[in-house]
């Protein structure tokens, strides 16, 4: 596994209450590249396939994972998982985003960030 991609899963366990804790959480992955599909594949034993739902534009289809519309993934996530930053426009409404979900992100996505702190998600995030 790469040094990237463990990081997110050492990250991820700690947050979620070390590995055991992890299966059957409902996760999403945002944006589905090369890292993305290699996270999925790292958390896939962790989680189960059943719960790992991605939203990526440009892949809308996999093997293994399912395709999930980022505004429908908000009721039942309780990780997500950010591998790149989305317009604002995504963050138009985040009313009906379980208040419960975990935020991985990526210290670089200042905007996304920032968006999901002023929207009363900061005790949520965890930025890498």
């Amino acid at each position: 596994m790469n040094q990237k991609v463990e990081k997110y899963i050492n990250t991820i366990s700690e947050a979620k209450w070390w590995k055991e804790k992890l299966f059957w959480i409902p996760t999403d992955i945002i944006w589905f590249w090369e890292f993305g599909k290699n996270l999925a594949l790292a958390l896939e034993p962790l989680v189960t396939t059943k719960e790992i739902c991605f939203f990526d534009l440009d892949i809308q289809e996999d093997d293994v994972f399912h395709f999930w519309w980022f505004k429908d993934m908000f009721k039942k996530t309780e990780l997500m998982i950010f591998t790149k930053e989305l317009p604002e426009i995504y963050f138009d409404d985040l009313s009906e985003l379980n208040p419960n979900v975990t935020i991985i992100i990526d210290s670089n996505f200042k905007k996304n960030i920032k968006k999901f702190r002023d929207n009363w998600f900061s005790n949520n995030i965890i930025i890498i």
